[in-house]
């Protein structure tokens, strides 16, 4: 699992108000200033993502693929935090509160029919969620002002390269033509 990815999400949720607490490879979110209602969609985008109570998040940062049913079927490692030790903490900390379930990946097929076969597959193993990659990528750059100094180290990357304009032409366009 890639750190740099968890910390990514870990600063997406703490710039849009949420608590964030990092358990190995998971991050336990919560929704400080809860708009109300519950995400309808399960491809989730950033208004959806607001509208969060609370949530057990796992970011899967294999970047170069796609998870299609094969890959979705053969990596149970996917699914690792939705029981075990890390039902016990996410019992632990959100205690009788209900809490969904979200991976953050880097993108679904390209073909409608292995969306739908995906999307089916990630709801049969309790998933109640997803979040893009590029969707969490695009939310934080739009967050971070370039005028401003932050404590992180990654909030701080993403500044200077927005002062220096290397977003420049992404900006219209974002969220980078999420595929």
């Amino acid at each position: 699992m890639s750190y740099t990815s968890i910390l990514l999400v870990k600063e997406f949720f703490t710039l849009y108000g949420f608590l964030a607490l990092q358990y190995e490879d998971i991050l336990l979110v919560k929704n400080t200033a809860l708009v109300g209602g519950n995400p309808r969609s399960f491809v989730l985008k950033l208004p959806d993502i607001l509208q969060l109570h609370q949530a057990v998040v796992k970011p899967v940062a294999w970047h170069t693929l796609k998870l299609v049913p094969s890959v979705l079927k053969q990596s149970p490692e996917i699914f690792r935090f939705l029981k075990g030790d890390f039902q016990t903490i996410s019992q632990q900390v959100f205690g009788k509160e209900s809490f969904s379930r979200i991976l953050v990946i880097p993108g679904l097929p390209a073909s409608e029919q292995l969306q739908e076969q995906s999307i089916g597959y990630l709801k049969e193993k309790s998933i109640d969620g997803l979040i893009c990659f590029p969707t969490v990528l695009a939310a934080l750059i739009n967050r971070i002002n370039p005028r401003r100094v932050y404590l992180s180290q990654i909030n701080e990357l993403v500044r200077i390269l927005k002062y220096y304009d290397f977003f420049r032409e992404e900006q219209g366009s974002l969220p980078f033509g999420e595929k």
